[in-house]
This record gives structure tokens, C-alpha cells and sequence, in this order.
């Protein structure tokens, strides 16, 4: 706590809520310039207690909405408005009252409402009312953009079910099979980096050995605690939502050692958070984001997607599709098309596949 204690800002933040009259409440800080500093100080005031703990992720999506929002047209920003909170926020804290929020549902949210935005502003340069959307158009404004543009699928939905658009389907996108491998050798030359190279930052050889080797999902990897090393001196294991992953001596020595060092951390930090991420980020009550990790290894010599690929394929070709999404942190149905992809007859398609 001391080392955020001398950051800019922080004395005259305190000081400021300390002189006030009023009760501290989570809309004063919600108030104040979105910072480091500010955030920092909402974590001490929940951990103090004074200050009720609340998940900052799912409160920030409506701020990031509205100011979002606020630089539309105003005929858009009056139609997307009730979308916005009514359909997607809505559906979102529903679903969230006990658990919170993934970084992948902000993520898929935030790309909901883009691809609204992305529609009407299509259809205002092609002078075309929503109402006036027809299935051809739709498919051919899909074609042209990425395949993100499936997302706006929420937004038809809600519109069709309103009666502001006729009865338009978005075509769901094919899955396709993965492409991107490297090599058997390239794959045992970066984890005979992560294992052995001590140049490497701990957490880069950490992340970067259970990705190869286990082809984990890295906002999962994210997830875990130092409470989730299991430890018993004969074995080291990681728990995956209740699932008991055995690590080999080399790894479980790495994870060890990220595990003692986020621990003696987390000690000097615990101030600001009561949670002891494994991988922690830059402030203590938030782990390390997935797409930062991503960089951080590929700046490193890492192929994270390709590493995950080839260790998913391997580890497909002998567990069943349940045991393997519990061990890699994909979805179940993920793991079933690993699995599929196991079974077939891999020597065209690697032939062709992409080298890294």
C-alpha cells in the first residue's frame, strides 16, 4: 500500500473523501475520473468495509454504454437507448446476480452494441430506413465486414420482436477448423524456454508452459488464485473449477514459484484486495487481461494460439471431449469438435496447415 500511497493524486483523493459531510458512496467515485488512483482507492474503501463490494465490471458497462451512445445521431442514439439497457444490460445482470461478470461476456456486449451502431450507420449512408431492411441487404452488409458482424444477430432479435424490422434472420457463421499450428519442434523448443530459460519473466514461463502443454484457455488461466495450487510436497496440481489438474515436476516447479512470489505480493497489497490472483495485473484487486498476457508472450517468442492449437489436438486424441473442456477451459461443445478433429484423417489437412 505504500507504493500507491506516493502515486500523484492519491494523498488529495483520500484527504477529499476524508472532509466530506456526506456518507462515501460508490456513485462519489463512480464521479471521478476513471484512474488507476481512483480505482485503487474504491478497492481499499471496499476492503475496509466501507464501501459495499460490487462488481466493477458489470457496473462500468452502462457508463461505457451511455458514452458510447452519447457520440451517435441522435434518431440512432434514441433507437439503440432501450436495446442498450432493456435488452442487453438487462439480460446481463440477470444473468449475473450470483456470479460476476467474464471478460468475454463484456467483451461480446460491447460488440453487440458496435454492431448496432455499425448497421444504422450503414444504412444511413445507403439513405435506407431500418424498416426498410431486407433480407438480401443484411446479408450482403454481413459479407462485407468481418465475421464480428454476426453479433449484430441481438439487435435484429430485438427489433424483429418489436415489429421495426420484417422477419430477418442472421445467418449463424460456419465454425472453422482450426488453422493455425507450428510445428512438433518448434512447439518442444518454446517450452524448453519456458521450463529452462531464466531470462524469461516468471509469469511469461508460467503462462507460456501451461499453454503448450495443456492448451489452457487464458481467460481461465486468469481465474485462478494462489489458492488454487493444490501442494502436497508428493504432487502439485492446479484446480480448473473443481477439476484437479496434475502438473509434471518441471512445470509444478514454475508454478510453485509464480504461486510464492504472487503470494509475498498479495501480502503487501491485501489492503486493496482480498484476492491473491495467481496472475496478478498492475492493481492489486484485478488479474492480468487476457489480451495483455496474449502480447506479453508473443513479445517473448511465444505462439500462445498456435502452442494452445497443437496441445488441445494432442491432448484430444486421448481424453473425451467432457474431460477435456474441464482441463483446457473451453465450452463442451469446443472440446466435442477437438475431439472430432482428433479422429479424422489429420495428414491432409496438417500438410496444409499454417506454420509459425
Amino acid at each position: 500500500m505504500a507504493h500507491w500511497l506516493t502515486l500523484a493524486g492519491v494523498p488529495a483523493l483520500l484527504s477529499q473523501l476524508a472532509v466530506s459531510d456526506e456518507e462515501i458512496t460508490h456513485q462519489q467515485i463512480d464521479d471521478l475520473p476513471n484512474t488507476p488512483t481512483t480505482r485503487y482507492i474504491r478497492d481499499v474503501l471496499v476492503v475496509a468495509a466501507v464501501l459495499p463490494p460490487r462488481d466493477e465490471r458489470l457496473e462500468a458497462l452502462p457508463r461505457w454504454a451511455d458514452a458510447l451512445l452519447a457520440q451517435a445521431p441522435l434518431p440512432q442514439r434514441q433507437l439503440v437507448t432501450p436495446f442498450t439497457h432493456w435488452y442487453l444490460l438487462h439480460r446481463i445482470r440477470r444473468g449475473h446476480r450470483h456470479r460476476p461478470l467474464r471478460a468475454s461476456t463484456q467483451h461480446q456486449m460491447r460488440s453487440r452494441l458496435r454492431r448496432a451502431l455499425e448497421l444504422l450507420d450503414w444504412l444511413d449512408e445507403h439513405g435506407t430506413a431500418l424498416g426498410e431492411l431486407t433480407q438480401p441487404a443484411l446479408e450482403m452488409w454481413l459479407e462485407e465486414g468481418t465475421v464480428e458482424r454476426r453479433e449484430v444477430r441481438a439487435f435484429v432479435t430485438w427489433a424483429r420482436g418489436r415489429g421495426l424490422v420484417g422477419e430477418l434472420v442472421v445467418p449463424r457463421a460456419r465454425i472453422a477448423a482450426p488453422s493455425v499450428f507450428m510445428t512438433d519442434e518448434e512447439q518442444a523448443k518454446q517450452l524448453h524456454r519456458c521450463l529452462g530459460d531464466d531470462s524469461l519473466t516468471l509469469d511469461v514461463r508460467t503462462a507460456g508452459a501451461l499453454t503448450l502443454l495443456f492448451g489452457l484457455q487464458h481467460t481461465k488461466l486468469l481465474e485462478l488464485t494462489v489458492r488454487d495450487v493444490i501442494d502436497d510436497n508428493a504432487m502439485v496440481a492446479l484446480n480448473l473449477a473443481g477439476h484437479r489438474l496434475p502438473l509434471p515436476p518441471e512445470v509444478a516447479r514454475l508454478v510453485r514459484a509464480q504461486r510464492d512470489q504472487c503470494q509475498a505480493r498479495w501480502q503487501l497489497d491485501q489492503t486493496a484486495s482480498t484476492t491473491p490472483w495467481l496472475f496478478p495485473g498492475q492493481e492489486p484487486a484485478r488479474p492480468l487481461g487476457a489480451t495483455y498476457l496474449n502480447l506479453k508472450l508473443r513479445r517473448h517468442g511465444i505462439a500462445p494460439r498456435a502452442g494452445r492449437n497443437n496441445a488441445r489436438l494432442a491432448l484430444a486424441t486421448d481424453l473425451p471431449a467432457s474431460v477435456l473442456a474441464d482441463f483446457t477451459g473451453t465450452s463442451i461443445s469446443n472440446a466435442t469438435r477437438w475431439t472430432g478433429y482428433a479422429r479424422r484423417d489429420w495428414l491432409d489437412y496438417i500438410a496444409s496447415r499454417t506454420q509459425i
